[in-house]
């Protein structure tokens, strides 16, 4: 597992640890609070891993991206530079021309790595919303059923303590499953070709640590 690989693999295991945290009311009557663990709700389903997949697939797609603007850049640097013959001397005006190329390509360069992490982070959110909106209404339903007018989270809900009559961790996975099987997770971004001018070492794009609360 190359070193992008593995970052994205941790960023996506540091959200779920951090917790997911919401209230779903589902009826008017004071019939107390359910609890359920989210993590292990993602962990036992497969929407972790489908979500480290998807991430991974992401990142690769947008590394390629960087990587392509990059030989753009050495491409046409090159070509420059092979306008200049060995024997002619490079005027002061020519010189600083060169440098200014440099330095645009360079800016060019940035701005896609900058973007790059952005759309990762971008698809990191999706990801975690469509896990909640998923999740919300069949935790609601258990929740309903067995008596109960709310729902919390375990993650990152202060509780104390709480008696195991009331956490309904193991119904929202067996629903989950039944209801939303894993399934192989791909990247649905378009990509882009994309063109830029300076020789500059093109950074893997690394995912935000993510959080889940967002």
């Amino acid at each position: 597992m190359n070193r992008s690989a593995l970052t994205t693999v941790v960023a996506v295991v540091a959200a779920f640890s951090s917790g997911l945290a919401w209230s779903y009311f589902t009826s008017n009557n004071a019939g107390g609070v359910a609890i359920v663990d989210l993590d292990e709700v993602a962990r036992r389903v497969g929407r972790d891993k489908e979500m480290v997949t998807s991430i991974q697939n992401q990142a690769g797609a947008l590394t390629q991206r960087l990587t392509a603007a990059q030989n753009s850049a050495v491409a046409q640097l090159n070509k420059v530079k092979a306008g200049y013959s060995e024997d002619e001397k490079i005027t002061n005006e020519e010189a600083q021309q060169f440098v200014r190329l440099q330095k645009s390509a360079q800016v060019q360069l940035t701005q896609l790595q900058q973007q790059a992490r952005v759309n990762i982070n971008n698809h990191r959110q999706q990801l975690v919303s469509q896990f909640r909106k998923d999740a919300q209404p069949i935790a609601a339903k258990i929740a309903k059923d067995k008596g109960f007018d709310s729902v919390v989270t375990r993650n990152d809900t202060v509780v104390f303590s709480y008696d195991n009559t009331v956490d309904i961790t193991e119904d929202v996975i067996k629903q989950m499953s039944a209801e939303m099987p894993a399934r192989p997770a791909t990247s649905k971004s378009a990509v882009k070709p994309a063109t830029a001018t300076k020789p500059a070492p093109a950074k893997t794009a690394a995912a935000p640590k993510p959080s889940t609360t967002n």
